[in-house]
């Protein structure tokens, strides 16, 4: 990582530069690829302190500044500010990595009589039987077709709402009547 450090109206002392670095090398637990770091530490009518920091990563590049009436403050804040920054622009990528893998891991695919075999018991199937032509009626008339028929069930079309209804044999005996809400 290059560091440059830049000094407008101020002289850039061993402390000031030693206090910068060590919080830089924090943004190395952060991010890896951080290539170059500049930063510009500006004084302003010895009241104002700016500091303002460009960090170019292999990817992208982040700007942060912050001002106050001490460097050490301004220093502080800015890399703090730069480093959120970081940290979400990482997580955007790890985010976008994990939206994009196609698999690139092996995918052991197994057969339902493997799975079978490993869990010690048959697996229910899905077999299709037949379409159903689902009949616009009313619910009696479904109810009755239902009680005359050998069938547990009937799907079909509720003639006032156009919706899709089931009717089917409840083990009392009864007819059961299932509509979807609204």
């Amino acid at each position: 990582m290059k560091i440059e450090i830049t000094g407008r109206h101020i002289e850039i002392t061993e402390p000031i530069r030693k206090f910068a670095t060590d919080r830089l090398e924090r943004l190395r637990g952060v991010t890896d690829d951080v290539m170059e770091v500049h930063i510009i530490l500006t004084v302003e009518k010895h009241v104002r302190h700016i500091a303002e920091v460009n960090i170019k990563t292999q990817h992208d590049f982040h700007h942060g500044e912050e001002e106050s009436t001490d460097m050490y403050t301004s220093i502080a804040a800015v890399l703090d500010k730069v480093e959120r920054q970081l940290l979400k622009s990482k997580g955007r990528n790890q985010a976008k990595k994990r939206r994009n893998s196609h698999g690139d891991e092996a995918v052991s695919t197994a057969t339902v009589l493997e799975i079978e075999e490993a869990l010690g018991q048959k697996l229910p199937r899905i077999i299709r039987t037949h379409d159903v032509a689902a009949k616009p009626m009313s619910v009696d008339d479904a109810a009755v077709e239902v009680g005359d028929s050998e069938h547990d069930f009937l799907v079909f079309r509720n003639a006032q709402t156009e919706k899709l209804n089931v009717v089917y044999k409840r083990k009392d005996g009864n007819i059961g009547w299932i509509e979807p809400e609204a």
